[in-house]
């Protein structure tokens, strides 16, 4: 930023804030989480009101829970406060479709956390999110992928569990079909993207599909790395095809 530009920035609340911000997307996509987070933080410290900020800090909080001990107490937390942040971002702009995604990702992940049948409501508002999202209008592609595949992911995990169990708390909708039809969009809105070649893979494996799941799964490899803990989604994809037979 040039010395006028900066000087304007600080005459101006908000200004660095929100634009310091959409440089997020690009350390994350780098792998450079630490950079992005400390960008986050100084974004909403000077906009605290922003959509564009609070969408942005919720995914970047969502990735630091990732990067936590399973089921530690601060995942758990980090978690909570993504979700805090996307309904933030709701409040701020109802009619755009990251806020809605972000919530939709952060209650996905709550839910995981607490163990899906002890989440239902959780579970059911991440379900009615992503379908918000992809009945919006003018979503652009890679959002709309996301939403596929929270939703498909959605699906793919509660059909592990028997619907029988699942219906009295109002999950009886989850099935490995649906999960499929989802995660093949996701993988067609963004090809290539590891993340979503990896949870496509275990739909096919369960649709019974294994030639096919081994056919993405010896993909993964060779994808560029887009996204934190890409490198483990290979490791957990290699791991898969070796018990595929």
């Amino acid at each position: 930023m040039r010395p006028l530009a900066l000087l304007c920035a600080l005459l101006v609340p908000g200004v660095l804030g929100a634009q310091s911000i959409l440089r997020v997307d690009t350390l994350l996509a780098s792998n450079q989480l630490a950079p992005a987070v400390a960008l986050a933080d100084q974004a909403l410290a000077a906009t605290p009101r922003d959509y564009e900020v609070l969408w942005r800090v919720s995914r970047v909080r969502l990735l630091q829970g990732d990067a936590q001990p399973e089921k530690s107490k601060a995942q758990d937390r980090l978690y909570r406060e993504a979700l805090a942040l996307a309904e933030r971002a709701i409040k701020a702009n109802s009619t755009a479709p990251d806020g809605y995604l972000r919530r939709a990702a952060a209650n996905g992940k709550v839910a995981l956390f607490a163990g899906v049948l002890d989440a239902a409501d959780y579970v059911i508002q991440t379900k009615e999110d992503t379908e918000k999202v992809i009945a919006m209008r003018g979503v652009p592609p890679l959002t709309l992928a996301s939403a596929h595949y929270i939703l498909g992911r959605a699906h793919l995990k509660l059909s592990e569990t028997p619907r029988p169990l699942r219906m009295p708390l109002g999950l009886g909708f989850g099935n490995a079909a649906d999960a499929l039809t989802h995660l093949r969009r996701a993988t067609e809105l963004r090809a290539g993207f590891v993340m979503f070649q990896l949870e496509y893979a275990r739909a096919l494996v369960a649709n019974e599909r294994v030639a096919d799941a081994r056919a993405v799964l010896q993909q993964l490899p060779s994808l560029a790395d887009q996204e934190p803990g890409d490198e483990g989604r290979k490791r957990e994809g290699a791991e898969l095809l070796r018990t595929l037979r």
